[in-house]
C-alpha cells in the first residue's frame, strides 16, 4: 500500500470513529465565540472580521477589501466601519498607504452615500466606479486625515472606492509602544512627529506613517480608548495599530476592535510589506498562526517588517508569551520569509537585538516601549524609532528622543547599534 493509500485509509477510519462517536454523545457543535470573551484572541480575529463590513441601515452594503487584490476574498479585516446614529457613514482605514472598500447598492432603488474615511494620508489619490474602471475624485483640499465624499450608488450597482498613494523613491515609516498612563507626553511625541513629518517632506525622504505597537491604554476603559482615538485623528500621519495587553482587559467588550478596527493585519505601502500581530492575550489566535506564511508572504515587496506587542526573540526579552511556542514559530516563519527587521513594545524601554539568530537566518529586532509608559528609575528614555526605506539598501534605523517636560539635564546616550536620528 503506498504512503497516500495509507494516509487515506488513515483519515478516512479517524473520520469515521469521530463521527461515531459524535453520535452516540449526541454532539452539537457550536461556533467559536458563541459566549464572547475579548481575552481570547480567536474572539478578536472574529469581530475584527465583523467591523470591516456594514450592512448599512440606509440600504448598502460597504466592506474593506485588499488594494492587491491577490486575497481573492470577498472582504479582508482592513479598516473599521461604523454607521452613528446621524451622519455620515465613517470607514477608518486601518492600513497606511493603498486601501479599496466595496460598496453594494440596495436592489431598490438609487442611493446617494455620505461617507467619511478616516486616517488618509491628504496626498492620496481616490477613485470611485466599478472594478476596474474607478475614475479619480478631486484631489484633497486640506492637510488633514479625514476625507468626505458623496457617493452615488445605482440600485444593486457594485462600486469599489480606492485609494492609491503616491509612492517617493525613498522614506521612512515610525513605530512607538506602550503608553498607557502617560497621554499627555504621548501628545509631545506627536508634536515632535508633526515637526519632523514637515522636515522629511522638505528633504526628500518622508515619513509616511506611524505603527503603535501596543499598550495605548491602562485599563482599556471608553475614556483611555476616546481620549486616544482624538490623539491618533490629529496625527500628522496616518496610525496603523495592534494591541497591546493592556488594551484587551475587558472580556465582553471588543473594545480595541470597535475603535481601532484589525489587530493581526497585514499590508504594503510603498514598497514595504508590514505585517502586524495582535499578541495582546501574549499569545496570537490559532487561526492567524496558520496564516502566517500568507501574512509574511513579500510577493516582490522590497522589505518586510514584523510589529508585535510581545518581543518575539527570548533571549533577552521575549519571557511573557503564555505560548511559549508561538514566539518560535513565528521567528521560524519571518526567518523563512528573510525579514528585515522586527519592531515590539511591551518591555518599557528602547531595546535593540541587531543579531537574533534563527536557523541559518539573523533577524533583527528592536523593541520600542518608549511612548510614555513608566520605565523604573533613572532617566526615562520616551520618544519613537524612525525607519528609513530605500530599494538597495539595507533599512536604516534611528531614535529621536522626547525627553520629559522640563528635563534640563543631559540627554541619554545612544545605544550602540542604534543611533539617535539627529546624530
Amino acid at each position: 500500500m503506498s504512503g497516500e493509500t495509507q494516509r487515506g485509509a488513515l483519515l478516512l477510519g479517524l473520520g469515521v470513529a469521530l463521527g461515531l462517536s459524535a453520535l452516540a454523545v449526541g454532539s452539537c457543535a457550536q461556533p467559536e465565540c458563541v459566549v464572547p470573551d475579548y481575552t481570547d484572541p480567536e474572539c478578536r480575529v472574529i469581530a475584527e472580521n465583523e467591523v470591516g463590513r456594514l450592512d448599512a441601515a440606509v440600504g448598502a452594503e460597504l466592506r474593506f477589501l485588499d488594494p492587491s487584490g491577490r486575497s481573492g476574498l470577498d472582504w479582508e479585516a482592513l479598516g473599521l466601519l461604523k454607521e452613528p446614529p446621524s451622519g455620515a457613514l465613517e470607514a477608518r482605514v486601518a492600513t497606511l498607504g493603498d486601501f479599496a472598500i466595496g460598496i453594494r447598492g440596495a436592489p431598490g432603488e438609487a442611493l446617494t452615500l455620505d461617507v467619511e474615511l478616516h486616517n488618509v494620508d491628504p496626498n492620496t489619490v481616490i477613485s470611485l466606479g466599478p472594478a476596474g474602471a474607478g475614475v479619480d475624485l478631486p484631489a484633497a483640499t486640506e492637510s488633514v486625515l479625514r476625507r468626505r465624499l458623496g457617493v452615488e450608488v445605482g440600485a444593486g450597482e457594485e462600486l469599489e472606492l480606492r485609494g492609491r498613494l503616491p509612492c517617493p523613491e525613498r522614506f521612512q515609516l515610525a513605530f512607538v509602544g506602550d503608553i498607557q498612563t502617560n497621554p499627555l507626553h504621548f501628545e509631545r511625541i506627536m508634536e515632535r512627529l508633526r515637526e519632523d513629518v514637515a522636515a522629511s517632506q522638505e528633504e526628500g525622504d518622508p515619513i509616511l506613517g506611524l505603527v503603535l505597537v501596543g499598550d495605548l491604554t491602562e485599563a482599556s476603559s471608553d475614556d483611555e480608548f476616546t481620549a486616544m482615538l482624538r490623539i491618533v485623528a490629529g496625527a500628522p500621519v496616518p496610525v496603523a495599530v495592534t494591541p497591546g495587553n493592556h488594551d484587551i482587559v475587558r472580556s465582553k467588550v471588543p473594545i480595541y476592535n470597535s475603535s481601532f478596527g484589525p489587530g493581526s493585519y497585514a499590508f504594503e505601502v510603498c514598497g514595504a510589506r508590514v505585517a502586524l500581530l495582535d499578541s495582546g492575550t501574549a499569545r496570537i489566535a490559532r487561526s492567524i498562526e496558520g496564516r502566517l506564511p500568507e501574512l509574511f508572504d513579500r510577493d516582490g515587496a522590497d522589505f518586510l517588517i514584523a510589529a508585535t506587542h510581545y518581543p518575539l526573540y527570548a533571549g533577552l526579552s521575549g519571557d511573557g508569551w503564555s505560548r511559549e511556542d508561538q514566539p518560535q514559530v513565528i521567528l521560524a516563519e519571518l526567518a523563512i520569509a528573510e525579514a528585515d527587521l522586527i519592531v515590539a513594545g511591551h518591555m518599557h524601554a528602547l531595546r535593540d537585538d541587531p543579531e537574533v539568530h534563527v536557523g541559518s537566518q539573523e533577524l533583527r529586532q528592536i523593541v520600542v516601549g518608549t511612548g510614555g509608559a513608566d520605565q523604573g528609575l533613572g532617566v526615562a528614555r520616551f520618544g519613537y524609532l524612525r525607519v528609513g526605506l530605500e530599494v538597495g539598501s539595507k533599512p536604516r534605523a534611528c531614535f529621536v528622543e522626547v525627553p520629559p517636560l522640563g528635563w534640563a539635564g543631559l540627554p541619554n546616550h545612544a545605544l550602540p547599534t542604534l543611533p539617535y536620528c539627529e546624530d
